[in-house]
């Protein structure tokens, strides 16, 4: 298989496995006219889709399946033996992929009217056979616009959410209105005219302390009055003397 096809398969195979949860390994489901063509050109069933699917697969067949083959006749008695090592469903291919393919199986057939079927049902991987190789189809119109469809509800689903958690943010901003503003990132002050420099202007000199006057009028009147003492003078000698006549001269 040429790598650029092979790369195209992988990513076809990771588109249905991320809108349609198809998971490794994949289940693959032949009908008797594929198994018959495989076994015509001496393929391996399980190595060929392996390496178309970039992936282990599961091969199963169903019992009308079966059936078809071994109506076919003893010639193809060899591609009989190699569906019988295949796990059976007890259903046929329509009734098992029914309206949704629940269990996610990729159909390899090559009948036309099947394919035609299951191209109306979204999702569903399908291989055929051309000229000794496994094709995988391109994904149907059906599977292309539900993958769009898918997408869309996606992005609404992002759109609402985004309202939704944007209402709720505006709601606890209102009910905590000071967590909000704590985280709000400070608004830098705008710095204003500079003043003089504190180091290059003159200091003033500290004025001298004024003696404080004394009101010594009041100071006077407050203090108590001193006593005079009085001094007598004595007068031609002692009181004793004075008193005493003096005797007269003859």
């Amino acid at each position: 298989m040429r790598q650029k096809r092979a790369k195209a398969y992988e990513r076809l195979m990771t588109a249905y496995e991320r809108y349609f949860r198809y998971r490794q390994p994949y289940q693959i489901l032949i009908d008797d006219a594929f198994a018959l063509n495989l076994h015509r050109a001496q393929l391996s069933p399980q190595k060929q889709c392996d390496m178309v699917m970039r992936s282990e697969t599961k091969i199963m067949i169903t019992q009308c399946t079966m059936q078809a083959l071994y109506a076919r006749g003893p010639e193809c008695q060899p591609a009989v033996d190699l569906a019988k090592s295949f796990e059976r469903l007890h259903e046929c291919i329509k009734s098992v992929v029914g309206d949704t393919n629940k269990h996610r199986y990729v159909i390899a057939t090559t009948n036309t009217e099947l394919r035609k079927h299951l191209h109306s049902i979204p999702g569903i991987p399908i291989l055929h056979y051309n000229r000794m190789v496994i094709v995988l189809e391109p994904p149907s119109d059906a599977t292309s616009n539900r993958i769009k469809q898918i997408e869309g509800e996606k992005v609404s689903q992002s759109v609402v959410e985004k309202k939704v958690l944007d209402g709720q943010a505006k709601e606890e901003a209102g009910e905590n209105p000071r967590e909000e503003n704590s985280e709000q990132p400070k608004k830098k002050k705008r710095k204003g005219p500079k003043g003089p420099n504190p180091l290059a202007a003159k200091k003033k000199k500290p004025e001298k302390s004024k003696p404080q006057k004394h009101d010594t009028d009041k100071d006077d009147k407050d203090a108590p009055k001193k006593k005079r003492s009085r001094r007598r003078n004595k007068i031609g000698g002692d009181s004793d003397s004075a008193d005493t006549p003096t005797p007269a001269t003859a």
